[in-house]
């Protein structure tokens, strides 16, 4: 009979002893998670649970004068794929591409990344590119609301609206200078959710509300704008001009009505626009020499420091030699004989002009200027406004000669905005007025109006009178500016102005001008400023014929508009 086997005491004591050390290890493990490594554990956990989604303020709309929206926001939806759960990526891009105007290679690159689970393929799609994408039931392919920034009347008013970017951040114009007020602010989900990433719906969270943005109402009326940009577009193809730029204020308040250029852009489609210039706004950040319209100023300069009256009388003769040997025509180089000052005006004489600036003399002309409000911003609620040129006695570029030229527009340059808010304070009786373009700000705390804010007295009322009036007869005693800038039945008080433009290697272009016309009415009450600005007409060179029909038509329209009666019987021509 054979004996049992008996397990050696060694083997059993080393069994055992591995026993306990399993069991020590296993403890120590416990001890450690739950003692040791707890609070590192469970901050982990719940940063896995826990997660925070921003939640996006709804942007504010912008409304012209008569609460018209510009700018609105309407539902849209954010396309995205997962890539794990897509079946064929080569099918999906190439069938998503035309949809969502992105290549297919384009999309190819984005969803094969490495480490890539969730990519975001566009953004603030329409309804009708979201139905299409619906209607494919792509495996992987996502959808999620989100809103998208629209401009109804398009192009309308462009550069002085902005656009809202990729990121719904505002760029340029009102977006841009107003975006952390029309903007909002954005909210914050911090919710535990599951391993899908779904919300938990009975666990706690934490929910900061967006704020929505205010509302901005604009002094900008829409119907003005479409008038402007009409009477701007027509005048850019009669005169083959590459630009213009015109603005019109009231000069009572300082509000803008109308501010237009061209070329401009759609601000629907700002992303399809390959130069960044198209996006500023040139009656704001562009710089010219006035010409001739610049008048206005020196002799409202003349007439406040008492260096002449309405009837001083001056003899230029046919040319002066300036201060280092130049000589200075007036235009055609006429020879107009002895003139009052309103007859300066009316010839648009630069003899004339150039002996005012002299009577004024430089001690007071220059300060005059300034107080206009030249050479620096305006102060508009606008971004990158530019401040102007206006070289001063003392400086490098100034010289002599410069009291001269300036007198009738040239070596100073200035924006339309600084030169349409400065004769808008000869049209108010003398105030230098802050221009503007947002009227009120409507917010979840109520509505709060801009306030209308006067800057400085630049000219006695007395003096603004006398001016206004010479410019008003200027336009009825010259046959120029009854043919193509007078308004029947209206007093207007109005300068044209044809400047030199400068060429880059000196001097000036032979070739080129700027033709314009500066002026405002009713006479008697001025509701409006009006520059017409057409930049190198190539038809006429001449400010009255290639600015002047845009600037008729626009106070014929803006007068009817507003229902404002004729200051004199409008002559009815009988039929032969």
């Amino acid at each position: 009979m054979r004996q049992p086997y008996l397990i050696p005491r060694r083997r059993i004591n080393a069994l055992l002893a591995s026993f306990v050390m399993f069991c020590l290890a296993i403890g120590y493990r416990i001890i450690s998670f739950q003692v040791v490594q707890s609070k590192a554990l469970t901050s982990e956990a719940e940063a896995f649970r826990l997660q925070s989604d921003v939640i996006p303020a709804e942007r504010g709309d912008i409304l012209d004068a008569r609460g018209r929206p510009l700018a609105t926001n309407v539902p849209a939806n954010r396309v995205s794929a997962v890539v794990a759960q897509l079946q064929d990526p080569q099918h999906t891009a190439q069938v998503l591409a035309p949809i969502i105007g992105r290549s297919a290679s384009d999309i190819m690159g984005a969803i094969t990344q490495p480490g890539e689970e969730w990519v975001v393929l566009q953004r603030r799609l329409p309804e009708q590119a979201s139905q299409q994408i619906q209607a494919l039931k792509l495996p992987g392919i996502v959808l999620n609301p989100e809103l998208r920034r629209v401009y109804p009347m398009g192009d309308l008013a462009s550069q002085v609206l902005g656009f809202v970017n990729d990121a719904y951040v505002g760029s340029y114009g009102v977006e841009g200078a107003y975006d952390s007020v029309v903007g909002g602010t954005p909210g914050k989900l911090v919710a535990q959710r599951d391993t899908s990433g779904n919300v938990i719906a009975l666990a706690n969270s934490v929910l900061q509300p967006p704020i929505d943005g205010s509302d901005l109402v604009l002094t900008i009326d829409s119907a003005v704008q479409r008038i402007v940009e009409n009477a701007l577009d027509q005048a850019i193809a009669q005169h083959g001009a590459p630009s213009g730029t015109i603005v019109v204020q009231n000069p009572q308040t300082g509000a803008i009505l109308a501010m237009a250029s061209r070329p401009s852009f759609d601000p629907n489609q700002y992303a399809t626009v390959t130069n960044a210039s198209a996006f500023e706004n040139p009656a704001t950040s562009a710089v010219y020499e006035p010409g001739s319209t610049f008048k206005v100023l020196i002799m409202a300069l003349g007439l406040s420091t008492g260096a002449v009256t309405p009837n001083t009388v001056h003899d230029g003769g046919s040319y002066r030699v300036l201060p280092g040997g130049a000589k200075v025509y007036n235009a055609l180089h006429a020879a107009f004989g002895p003139e009052n000052m309103m007859q300066i005006l009316e010839h648009s004489s630069n003899l004339g002009a150039m002996w005012v600036s002299e009577q004024v003399g430089q001690d007071r002309l220059y300060p005059g200027l300034q107080s206009f409000g030249l050479a620096k911003p305006s102060g508009i609620d606008l971004p990158d406004e530019a401040d102007g040129i206006l070289p001063l006695p003392g400086e490098p570029d100034w010289t002599l000669a410069s009291l001269y030229t300036n007198a009738f527009g040239q070596g100073l340059a200035v924006t339309p905005l600084q030169l349409v808010n400065a004769a808008s304070a000869v049209a108010n009786g003398g105030t230098l007025m802050r221009p503007h373009v947002v009227q009120q700000i409507r917010g979840a705390d109520g509505m709060k109006a801009v306030s209308i804010r006067a800057i400085r007295r630049v000219i006695t009322p007395e003096t603004a009178r006398q001016l206004t009036g010479m410019l008003v007869e200027a336009v009825a005693a010259s046959t120029a500016y009854q043919q193509y800038v007078a308004v029947p039945g209206y007093d207007i008080a109005a300068k044209t102005g044809t400047a030199q433009v400068p060429s880059p290697g000196g001097g000036y272009d032979p070739t080129a001008t700027i033709a314009s016309v500066l002026g405002f009415g009713p006479a008697s009450n001025p509701q409006f400023t009006v520059l017409v600005k057409i930049d190198r007409p190539q038809d006429t060179p001449w400010g009255e014929s290639a600015a002047g029909p845009a600037f008729r038509t626009i106070f014929q329209q803006l007068l009817l508009l507003y229902a404002l009666p004729p200051d004199h019987p409008v002559p009815v021509t009988s039929r032969p």
